[in-house]
């Protein structure tokens, strides 16, 4: 009886092993095939001549060429990437990491416009899914603040990589990340990096991820107080009220629903 009570937990591990080797597997594999249709949407993107930004204001030179596609002005470099897929809105680049994404955004999906959290720029389905804007934001005529989240994949993909921003000489080394739209470029200064939690809906703490638009300068004002204290180290980055600014947020561990989060403001 013993040996067999033996053979049997002998058994039971090595199924346990097996499975969770199967299960890092085809991880990996889906993580390595979406990363090779990622490289695919980006040869999509056009390359455009480098932008020259003049002191002089009323020089157009910063204006990026456009298309009309079914009425909307859409930026020439990302018209095959809007003509494949009306959801997506921009593409997200921080250097020297792996973010480096298509962004879309359902404004008229449940929840929080996750309808990407799982599917990819066709639509199908994918654990990484894709960065995605919340629902209650808008690119267009941006709001306050533009809020995109992305998954924290243990194969280093995804929103993954903004994690780094933890350490003081990473933002030090890279304090500004590009967030081009479909209707204009943009460059964003980091202000704030910090950890956080997805909170009860009745608790009365701040929550970061609640703030898109202000009614007044003292709201905005309260805002950026509460990041800026809650920021890992003091960034020194000064905010104004009109101030445009970008909120990026991924999964945690260190508490449960736990998220970490990097804001920063449009500085062209």
């Amino acid at each position: 009886m013993k040996k067999k009570g033996i053979k049997i937990i002998s058994g039971i591990l090595i199924f346990i092993i097996v499975a969770c080797a199967a299960y890092l597997i085809y991880y990996y594999y889906t993580s390595y095939r979406a990363e090779s249709n990622f490289d695919k949407l980006r040869d999509m993107v056009i390359e455009m001549p480098t932008i020259e930004y003049e002191e002089d204001a009323t020089a157009n030179s910063n204006t990026p060429k456009m298309v009309t596609i079914d009425g909307i002005m859409v930026q020439e470099k990302f018209e095959k990437l809007y003509r494949g897929n009306r959801d997506f809105v921009g593409w997200i680049k921080i250097d020297d990491t792996l973010v480096d994404y298509p962004v879309m955004h359902t404004p008229n999906d449940n929840e929080r416009g996750e309808y990407y959290i799982h599917r990819d720029y066709d639509q199908e389905y994918s654990a990484a899914g894709l960065p995605f804007i919340d629902k209650h934001c808008m690119p267009e005529v941006p709001t306050d603040n533009v809020i995109i989240y992305g998954h924290n994949m243990n194969s280093g993909t995804m929103f993954h990589d903004i994690i780094r921003y933890e350490d003081e000489s990473f933002f030090e080394e890279h304090r500004t990340f590009s967030f081009d739209t479909i209707y204009e470029d943009g460059t964003y200064e980091v202000i704030a990096a910090f950890y956080g939690e997805i909170l009860a809906d009745d608790s009365e703490a701040f929550k970061y991820y609640e703030f898109v638009n202000a009614n007044d300068e003292e709201e905005f004002m309260e805002f950026v107080k509460n990041i800026k204290a809650m920021s890992i180290y003091d960034t020194g980055v000064e905010v104004s009220y009109g101030d445009k600014l970008i909120t990026l947020s991924t999964c945690a561990y260190h508490v449960e629903d736990g998220r970490f989060a990097v804001v920063a403001k449009k500085i062209r």
